[in-house]
């Protein structure tokens, strides 16, 4: 999976972001210091996160840690809040918490899907992260206080009624982190955008790295340094992706859902398929749609 690092653009003096995705929107595997919020307020969402796939439905809420590598596919029918804010922004009350957790702790503790809350929490909490995202689209006067007021109304929800979680997490980033420059970014994300838009088709290492202005020796180098990973697997993996949508959400055949993906053959695309699941497209798709009658 990619260590493709995000720095989200917050102003320093309300570190933080909302947005609204819509539609089948692809977020590319990545991670920041940052914890984020997804809410997912219509259709589905296949999140990955760090080691495991989280299928999000409607009225549904996950809570993404600073370093937690994540990602996500979404059905085309669907919307999802997404809150993003910064730990310092709660540094004036912080040394008023009186135990022994850090912020960072409490956001770790905590469980992090609410499927796993009591049915009462979920539904106090939902209003809320609708209220922040509304303030921070409309954008009245005073919406920075009220941002603020509604982060912090959360903090306190989040340390009386959300209960702490079972898994044993792994450390967490340091918030001193040194981080890779906006320009060695920015490169990445016009690799990932090249990607998407010709994943159909064969992909040459060589044109990628023409188009990113790259020798094939240095494009090779740079993106298993910035990403942990060579371009051949994130390919693959992206493809696989893409291949997953579609086998949970249309009724293709498998040849022709090998095709869509980009893979250059059914052989290849089973063959990558199993390797990365452990099953066959079919089967995979059986099992998590329960649809026995889907093409072959």
């Amino acid at each position: 999976m990619s260590l493709y690092l995000e720095i989200p653009e917050l102003d320093k003096r309300l570190p933080f972001r909302s947005f609204i995705h819509k539609g089948d929107v692809l977020c590319y595997p990545h991670w920041h210091k940052e914890i984020e919020i997804i809410y997912v307020t219509q259709g589905s969402l296949d999140l990955g996160l760090n080691d495991k796939v989280i299928r999000l439905k409607q009225g549904e809420v996950q809570f993404i840690n600073g370093g937690d590598v994540h990602f996500f596919l979404s059905s085309p029918d669907s919307e999802r809040i997404v809150i993003q804010f910064d730990l310092s922004l709660f540094q004036d009350v912080s040394t008023l918490i009186y135990d022994d957790r850090s912020l960072r702790d409490i956001f770790t503790q905590i469980e992090q899907s609410s499927r796993n809350w009591p049915c009462e929490t979920v539904t106090k909490l939902l209003p809320l992260l609708q209220d922040i995202s509304t303030e921070d689209y409309e954008r009245k006067e005073g919406y920075a206080y009220m941002i603020k007021a509604k982060l912090y109304e959360m903090l306190t929800f989040i340390l009386r009624e959300v209960p702490r979680g079972s898994e044993k997490h792994r450390p967490q980033i340091s918030e001193n982190i040194l981080t890779p420059t906006k320009e060695m970014l920015l490169k990445l994300e016009r690799i990932f955008e090249y990607v998407e838009s010709h994943y159909q088709e064969s992909i040459i290492l060589k044109d990628v790295a023409d188009y990113i202005g790259f020798s094939p020796y240095y494009f090779t180098k740079f993106f298993k340094k910035n990403t942990g990973m060579t371009f051949v697997t994130f390919l693959n993996e992206y493809r696989l992706n893409k291949a997953k949508w579609i086998l949970l959400n249309e009724n293709y055949s498998i040849t022709e859902i090998a095709e869509q993906a980009g893979f250059n053959s059914v052989k290849t695309f089973h063959h990558f398929f199993k390797e990365a699941t452990g099953t066959s497209p079919l089967k995979y798709r059986m099992t998590i749609s329960g649809n026995k009658t889907a093409r072959k």
